[in-house]
């Protein structure tokens, strides 16, 4: 036991060592500039009304965004120190947890931390957007940070009737009912369950705010707005899409999950075992049947497998843990399979449309990012665009494709004069006041 968590935590902290290397290198991209402009131009307030009425219902992470501060880090520092405050908040946020519900050492409880950043990590669909986006983290990686504060601040108000705790806890999920959708839909189900075995005033209008919050993320203007002009299909044609997007779905986290589980029940199997000996198989399954809520939404709004879905695959993830430790307690046995798999190269068995189902455990390509791309040299051949467009008196520019693309990193490439203008453009337009930015011909 000791020997394999000894492993496993050598991996997570080079790991770490790994990304923060990486994210030195890290630079402002495309939503970047734009909540950047529209703040300048609008102001915060009314632009964050703006993203509300005419974007999506995400008041939360669209607000912290529109104080992306591009226009003012004329150093382009945030990216580069923002992944790393996020990758030690997640550490300490889950170590803090560790030792409260386990009564841990501050030293074992970190330990634990680093290990379940380590799970996380392999787990991700879109590992550039989630930790290497200034507004892509805000969206998807700082909520989760802050739903383990939220489930710190619940246990303590539970134990101990804590009133600081309950507000806190209050604060924070109206906070994260304006984050992400996906997000909001777990804590719902959530607060769902713990209102069904605990129907105390409290707990209810925890419940209750949690329902307000979620109308009002979900009934925003925006969200309409988007979702109108799609597929023109039958009733019977759309039920059969949702149906296919939502068994799609499902299937992909399966498999993603279920060849990490038994390394992750390896590892956690003293905090397991600590759990199923206080809940029954029954809630455990109830818990974990509440990851489902979200993915049938996606699957009724057709959205099929992205960066937004993270947040479902790592709560999938840690709550079919305990379901299977008291099903099939000797899953852990094949630890090492699930530690030579997710250093496997990602497939590619999809077109590109659908390359997001590709299965991908993230180490390889770090590695690779590490050894063979020279990180130095992107940073300075996008560092010389923003250059050459902001110091330009021209009103149109053509500029160099960017040669070195990472793969860790996040890159979004503009479109050149013989290819559909795309919103990455459009976007640059606006920040740097150019009618016509392009990049060369491939």
């Amino acid at each position: 036991m000791k020997s394999v968590r000894n492993i496993t935590l050598f991996l997570s902290i080079t790991l770490l060592i790994g990304l923060i290397y990486i994210s030195f290198f890290n630079v402002y991209q495309t939503d970047d500039y734009i909540y950047s402009y529209t703040t300048r131009k609008f102001g915060v307030f009314q632009n964050i009304k703006n993203f509300y009425s005419n974007w999506g219902g995400r008041y939360f992470g669209y607000s912290i965004s529109t104080l992306n501060p591009v226009y003012y880090d004329h150093l382009g520092l945030l990216p580069k120190i923002y992944p790393v405050f996020l990758f030690l908040a997640f550490i300490g946020t889950a170590g803090l947890n560790f030792r409260y519900y386990f009564k841990y050492t501050v030293k074992e409880a970190l330990i634990k931390g680093f290990l379940l950043f380590f799970f996380y990590t392999v787990l991700l669909t879109g590992l550039p957007e989630h930790y290497f986006w200034v507004t892509g983290s805000n969206i998807y990686f700082l909520p989760v940070i802050l739903s383990g504060l939220l489930l710190y601040f619940l246990g303590k108000y539970n134990e101990s009737g804590m009133k600081t705790g309950f507000w806190l806890s209050i604060m924070l999920i109206a906070i994260l009912m304006g984050s992400n959708e996906i997000m909001a839909l777990i804590i719902e189900g959530l607060l769902i369950l713990l209102y069904s075995q605990k129907k105390s005033k409290e707990y209810k209008i925890l419940l209750a705010v949690g329902t307000v919050f979620l109308l009002v993320s979900f009934l925003a203007p925006g969200n309409f707005k988007r979702m109108s002009g799609g597929l023109e299909l039958s009733f019977i044609q759309k039920w059969i899409k949702r149906i296919e997007v939502f068994g799609a779905n499902s299937v992909y986290i399966f498999i993603k999950t279920a060849l990490v589980l038994p390394l992750f029940i390896k590892i956690f199997e003293k905090e397991l075992e600590t759990i199923c000996r206080k809940i029954n198989l029954k809630k455990v399954m109830l818990i974990w049947g509440s990851s489902f809520f979200p993915l049938i939404f996606t699957g009724y709004i057709l959205n099929p497998m992205g960066r937004q879905f993270e947040n479902i695959i790592f709560f999938y993830c840690i709550t079919a843990a305990p379901v299977l430790m008291l099903l099939y307690k000797d899953i852990r046995r094949y630890w090492w399979i699930s530690l030579a798999i997710i250093f496997l190269p990602g497939t590619h068995f999809f077109p590109e449309k659908y390359s997001n189902f590709d299965i991908n455990y993230n180490l390889n390509t770090i590695i690779k990012e590490i050894a063979y791309t020279d990180l130095g040299k992107y940073e300075e051949e996008v560092n010389e665009r923003i250059s050459v467009i902001s110091t330009s008196p021209k009103d149109s520019i053509v500029v160099e494709r960017i040669k070195t693309v990472p793969k860790v990193l996040y890159f979004g490439e503009m479109s050149s004069a013989s290819e559909e203008k795309l919103y990455i453009n459009d976007q640059l337009e606006k920040y740097f006041n150019k009618k016509y930015i392009r990049s060369k011909e491939r």
